[in-house]
């Protein structure tokens, strides 16, 4: 299920305000996607900022930052057990991936971080000029509790 949307008209603390509320008890491999609210993916030559957050197990959240379009991830685990936490990794472990990415079980950190990425390194004037994209993950199979089952 994806939904789309544009950032509610807000001042930067009120995005970080709202991202973060947007961001504590989601399922895990929830990814939050913020970029300008103007692009359209089939302009591969223009330079996009973007910014793309995904829930992972533990309470750890995962930003990316990137000037191309970022891909959807296919990861084969959410399990933070063994990442660095609170580090920003330039190491280039994920292509897509051009100014580096963090994980933190800091919600205000990832949401602060977010922020200031369109603020103040691509002097973004306002919070109208962002969009953002919604990913929740798939269920292979209904709940228990659901009402349609069989």
């Amino acid at each position: 299920m994806v939904d789309s949307t544009e950032v509610p008209e807000v001042s930067w603390a009120g995005m970080v305000e709202w991202l973060t509320g947007s961001l504590v008890d989601q399922p895990v491999a929830l990814i939050v996607e913020i970029g300008p609210n103007s692009y359209v993916s089939e302009d591969d030559d223009e330079e996009v900022v973007c910014a793309q957050i995904q829930v992972l197990a533990d309470g750890v959240l995962m930003l990316r930052r990137s000037r191309v379009e970022l891909g959807h991830l296919l990861l084969a685990d959410y399990s933070a057990k063994h990442l660095t936490l609170d580090r920003w990794h330039f190491d280039g472990h994920f292509e897509d991936c051009t100014d580096g990415y963090l994980f933190s079980r800091d919600v205000n950190l990832i949401a602060n971080t977010c922020v200031a990425w369109f603020r103040d390194n691509w002097g973004t004037r306002s919070t109208s000029e962002l969009g953002c994209s919604y990913r929740f993950p798939d269920e292979l199979m209904p709940s228990v509790d659901a009402d349609d089952v069989f």
